[in-house]
């Protein structure tokens, strides 16, 4: 078994938090290792002793927490990671010139799949990681892949093949006021679309300057929030390849988001994100707010929030056609250029290991797998929202390679409902716009 030590992450992860580590990347012998189908004999993880391979990370808290561990799996395996972390801006770059030019410099790196994820499999940038996973010369009898949420793992998955695994997981979470809750004569949180509602009617007060509702409304940061939304209502980005949501349920969706946050939120919504409404919920301006679990982190510390023992946390509210929970996240995968596949899936099974997740999850950095447990810190009612979204959580975002331009354009109707604009004129020409980006993906 793996074993780490929390006490000493919880050290590490402040001082990496702080400063990116940047390691070279210094000459390594020419492989001798075997692909998936070579493999034979007893897993052993010593197997690719001597060996080393390159790892390249964005800087994230799960990149923060992962880095001290690492000297673990190397006296584990005898396998030496060359670890390089940058800011995310520099990550993506470096990805994209070093994959593109076909090198096998890298062997295992970070990957946000709902943002890359389609586009990377199209350029044949993955390997495919099933018949690593099925190899049982490879893969340690411990590994329990059957761990992993199904939902979760369709969606890093493209065109039928398995191109990452998850690591730093997100799900869309309701936060909201116990005490306003309580006050306005509500026992809980809701559990429908229009118990929201209803709530955030009952607690709006624009005089005392606080909300009964938010979600972000800046353009494309909101398309995360609206897919709960979307899916149910009974709609769906797309299908057959072309733009859905501009269906009778998909315009019944975008407007209802819109309008809450008009009716119930406060003035200036269309320039709201995360950091925006995270600074007023703690503000005490806000009864609910739906936004990603890691905000939170901050939430629930004291030092950050005031009112920290007042925030609740639920799953978001069923709609009229279904409770779909949505997810976000980064993923760990092997390049399809590499030259080490057999060390680099040995050191991709370790960070998805039960013994990593649980060493990070401890700490508040949610993996992929359903059965670990988080941190005494970390609030049941959190872990139960969390749990119950995970298994049935789908992408945030649509499946498709030009992620940036869909976004924009489905954040323009969004941008319109929030203005009480024509909701399925702008939903349409959203639609119109999505069918000529993704048109240009195949040419």
């Amino acid at each position: 078994m793996i074993s780490h030590k929390s006490r000493a992450i919880k050290g590490a992860v402040a001082i990496i938090a702080a400063a990116a580590l940047l390691a070279g990347c210094s000459g390594a012998p020419e492989s001798t290792t075997e692909n998936a189908d070579e493999a034979t004999g007893a897993f052993d993880w010593k197997r690719y002793d001597g060996e080393s391979i390159r790892f390249v990370a964005g800087l994230q808290p799960w990149q923060a927490a992962v880095e001290p561990l690492i000297p673990e799996f190397e006296e584990l395996t005898g396998i030496t990671v060359e670890t390089e972390a940058l800011p995310e801006d520099q990550f993506r770059q470096r990805l994209q010139v070093e994959l593109t030019s076909g090198s096998s410099d890298i062997d295992v790196f970070m990957s946000s799949v709902q943002q890359d994820g389609a586009r990377f499999a199209s350029a044949g940038w993955y390997e495919d990681l099933t018949p690593y996973i099925e190899n049982s010369s490879l893969t340690s009898p411990d590994y329990d892949f059957d761990d992993f949420s199904e939902s979760v793992l369709e969606g890093h998955t493209f065109d039928g093949t398995l191109s990452a695994l998850p690591i730093q997981l997100e799900v869309q979470m309701l936060f909201y006021r116990k005490d306003l809750l309580q006050a306005a004569g509500f026992d809980g949180p809701p559990t429908t679309l229009d118990e929201l509602e209803e709530i955030a009617k009952a607690t709006t007060d624009p005089a005392a300057n606080v909300y009964g509702w938010a979600a972000r409304g800046k353009r494309a940061a909101a398309v995360t929030q609206l897919t709960s939304f979307l899916l149910n209502h009974g709609a769906e980005y797309m299908k057959d390849g072309e733009a859905a949501f501009s269906s009778p349920e998909g315009i019944e969706a975008v407007e209802q988001y819109g309008q809450l946050i008009r009716d119930y939120g406060p003035s200036g919504s269309t320039n709201n994100g995360w950091e925006e409404l995270l600074a007023l919920f703690q503000s005490g301006g806000l009864a609910q707010w739906a936004d990603n679990s890691g905000q939170a982190a901050a939430l629930r510390d004291p030092a950050q929030t005031s009112f920290a023992d007042q925030v609740g946390y639920a799953a978001m509210p069923a709609g009229p056609e279904g409770d779909a929970q949505t997810f976000f996240g980064w993923a760990a995968a092997m390049s399809s250029s590499s030259e080490k596949k057999g060390p680099a899936w040995l050191f991709l099974q370790w960070l998805t290991s039960p013994e990593t997740v649980q060493a990070l999850q401890e700490i508040g950095i949610p993996g992929g797998r359903q059965s670990i447990e988080f941190g005494p810190d970390v609030p049941t009612e959190f872990v139960e929202a969390f749990r119950s979204a995970l298994s049935t959580a789908q992408p945030q975002l649509p499946q498709v390679q030009s992620v940036p331009e869909v976004r924009d354009a489905i954040g323009d109707a969004i941008v319109a409902s929030i203005q009480g604009d024509d909701v399925e004129k702008a939903v349409k020409t959203a639609a119109d716009e999505f069918d000529r980006i993704v048109s240009m993906e195949s040419r």
